[in-house]
């Protein structure tokens, strides 16, 4: 699969996950949501502020008003999203899990754009699971990328997992999947844990464990 191909991939799935969120997991209650849509928007071309017109709660269009300066001036910094502008999308929940999670890798500026509540970042990942064809599609594909917040986002897209993804778990996996290096106590106990949900399996073989 080509790079245009997969930077494809990653719009239309994120784009249709996106509706199911807004359609069936409170998305329009929620900024992340809708600053998602914003990114959608300006990636089809379209008119970004009939997003914000299209917010009916004045407290969450606000906020997302102001998100949307934030980020782009996080975003403006980031010399790979004017390469592949889809990072936009993909990169927002990614920042936004490691901040809810408090993972090492999240940066003091990430903290400060990316301060969502994990609810309303586990409520992407419940969408997802909605459309489990488009799930599993975004899950091979970050699945092959190295990087530790890519086979993070592996793992919470697989689907083919017994246990229901909750705030606790969602973070526990994240911060375990972001770091590098031997695991602490703590953090084998949490592998341990997760390998008998069988959510250990969602991510590629060299797991930490090896470390």
């Amino acid at each position: 699969m080509g790079l245009t191909n997969t930077a494809e991939l990653l719009h239309d799935s994120m784009s249709a996950i996106l509706d199911t969120w807004g359609r069936k997991h409170g998305g329009e209650s929620q900024p992340l949501f809708w600053l998602l849509r914003a990114h959608d928007a300006e990636l089809k071309g379209q008119d970004v502020s009939a997003v914000l017109r299209a917010i009916t709660e004045p407290v969450v269009q606000a906020d997302v008003t102001k998100l949307m300066t934030s980020t782009a001036e996080y975003w403006a910094d980031v010399r790979y999203s004017s390469l592949e502008p889809v990072t936009k999308l993909w990169g927002t929940i990614v920042n936004s899990l490691r901040v809810a999670a408090e993972t090492g890798r999240a940066t003091e500026r990430q903290r400060a754009v990316f301060d969502f509540d994990a609810s309303a970042v586990l409520s992407f990942f419940r969408a997802a699971s909605d459309r489990m064809e488009i799930a599993d599609g975004l899950y091979h594909v970050f699945r092959a990328m190295p990087a530790p917040e890519c086979q993070a986002m592996a793992a919470l897209l697989n689907v083919h997992v017994d246990a229901r993804l909750d705030e606790t778990l969602m973070c526990r996996i994240a911060r375990l999947l972001d770091s590098e290096g031997p695991m602490s106590k703590e953090e084998n106990s949490d592998l341990a844990s997760l390998s008998n949900t069988d959510l250990v399996h969602a991510t590629f073989s060299g797991l930490r464990g090896s470390a």
